[in-house]
């Protein structure tokens, strides 16, 4: 084989980028694949190599993963990484034939999405706005009042808000820059994100300026997924509600809208979602409610 496994793994991240895949997909696919590299280690040796590797081999690391309690979602997501893995060295002459191609997934039900109940997002807003600094209800009210993406949240630069007397909106880049949309917000998110930019100092920002990150940590550090995730939990934990992620604040715009009575299109275009099937699960929660 003219490359080893690692090579082949840096080949295909190389290749992600290059067709402009979300950076949180290639992190995905990177990891999955140093994982499954590190049991054909484990399994085979040092000296294993791609072109040895065979449909049964690929059916053992399936069962590996169930071994150590994976999900049937997680051990989905891992053999498809690997499948397109494959595609990809097949693609490019370092093995015949894809050995994950035949190999099956786990049958798993839905998972029902997490929503926050009513008296619990209004604790957890108030929370947020009762908190010294700005930055946590700016965050915590633009996820839970606009459904926002966390990586979307992450993506804002001081030039995407708009903001005036009669209105205002956000300019959201989709996934991949390839999709655009205006999120408008409710004055709550609205008065929160002005606080915000009154302690940033946006409003006097040279237009020369208004591509940087719109939002930053107090130490002036660019917001990272990571740190998103971690600001939830920490506003969550304070207003005693344990284990709140940035999710669960988007599942609970959703279920609100629908409840409000807002067709599945328009909260599909709002979020930023391709297809209202998606939106399907919180309308039959909606509905089982309301009987």
């Amino acid at each position: 084989m003219r490359e080893t496994l690692t090579e082949l793994r840096q080949s295909f991240e190389e290749h992600l980028l290059r067709q402009e895949k979300h950076q949180n997909t290639i992190r995905s696919y990177a990891n999955d694949l140093r994982q499954f590299q590190q049991w054909c280690v484990s399994t085979f040796g040092e000296d294993s190599t791609v072109t040895s590797l065979t449909r049964s081999d690929v059916q053992d690391y399936r069962t590996f993963l169930l071994t150590r309690n994976a999900s049937p979602a997680s051990v989905n997501r891992k053999i498809t990484t690997l499948r397109r893995f494959f595609d990809y060295c097949s693609g490019i002459g370092a093995v015949e034939k894809n050995p994950a191609t035949d190999v099956s997934g786990m049958s798993a039900e839905a998972r029902v999405p997490v929503v926050l109940e009513r008296k619990d997002a209004l604790l957890l807003a108030r929370t947020s706005e009762r908190n010294p600094g700005p930055l946590e209800a700016a965050v915590i009210l633009l996820l839970l009042h606009s459904g926002l993406r966390g990586s979307e949240l992450c993506a804002l630069t001081v030039g995407d808000v708009h903001m005036t007397p009669r209105e205002s909106r956000l300019f959201i880049r989709g996934v991949r820059g390839k999709t655009t949309r205006f999120v408008y917000l409710t004055s709550r998110a609205k008065n929160a994100l002005r606080n915000y930019m009154r302690w940033r100092g946006v409003a006097i920002m040279a237009k020369r300026l208004r591509k940087e990150a719109l939002f930053v940590t107090y130490d002036g550090v660019p917001l990272s997924q990571q740190s998103v995730d971690q600001l939830v939990k920490r506003v969550g934990r304070t207003a005693g509600l344990a284990d709140i992620t940035p999710s669960m604040l988007r599942n609970t715009y959703a279920a609100n809208a629908i409840k409000s009575g807002k067709p599945l299109d328009a909260v599909a275009q709002v979020m930023g979602v391709a297809s209202t099937k998606t939106l399907q699960r919180f309308k039959g929660m909606v509905d089982e409610e309301k009987g």
